[in-house]
């Protein structure tokens, strides 16, 4: 079984991991949005199309799929602007659009249940006082040992793809 796995948002990304381990992994394609202006916060948003081709390319015809998605929410707080929680919750729903146009039904995964199938929940891996920095570190360090040989967690900032893998692998256990 191919599970999708996805960590949604503007810079969210998906994995796609069958029996033989890691497929693909990708960022989410967007496009900019039509007629908004240079001084506004949100330019883009998910490109349906070619997320829904990226996934027929990797999740063949035939083949049975589950797809999950880690369960997000909008959050109070001075640095959560009101525009960067619509537009999370906008990609969510076109993320839900496309996975249902290819008849698949998620699965939503909170990220402490997850996270803490990995130890990379805060109190545990670095205490109370863990720094945003220090949690996308552990979430790479991670990803790079479960899978060695994929290109695709170099950068610091390839944090979303090494979570999205993450998450894949998690349910891809959940499932056995």
């Amino acid at each position: 079984m191919i599970v999708i796995s996805i960590d949604p948002g503007l810079t969210g990304a998906c994995s796609i991991i069958d029996h033989n381990g890691l497929r693909a992994v990708f960022d989410l394609p967007t496009m900019p949005i039509p007629g908004v202006g240079p001084a506004a916060l949100v330019k883009c948003k998910l490109d349906g199309v070619a997320f829904k081709n990226l996934l027929l390319k990797h999740c063949p015809a035939g083949e049975s799929a589950r797809a999950v998605i880690e369960a997000v929410g909008t959050m109070g707080g001075k640095n959560n602007a009101i525009q960067t929680q619509g537009s999370l919750l906008r990609t969510l729903g076109a993320i839900e659009t496309v996975l249902e146009l290819l008849g698949l039904k998620p699965t939503y995964a909170h990220p402490q249940t997850w996270k803490r199938y990995f130890g990379l929940i805060e109190s545990s891996t670095f205490g109370p006082k863990a720094t945003p920095t220090q949690m996308k570190a552990k979430s790479l360090a991670t990803a790079r040992r479960l899978y060695p040989h994929c290109t695709e967690f170099k950068r610091a900032r390839d944090h979303n793809r090494a979570e999205s893998a993450l998450l894949g692998h998690w349910m891809q256990k959940e499932l056995a």
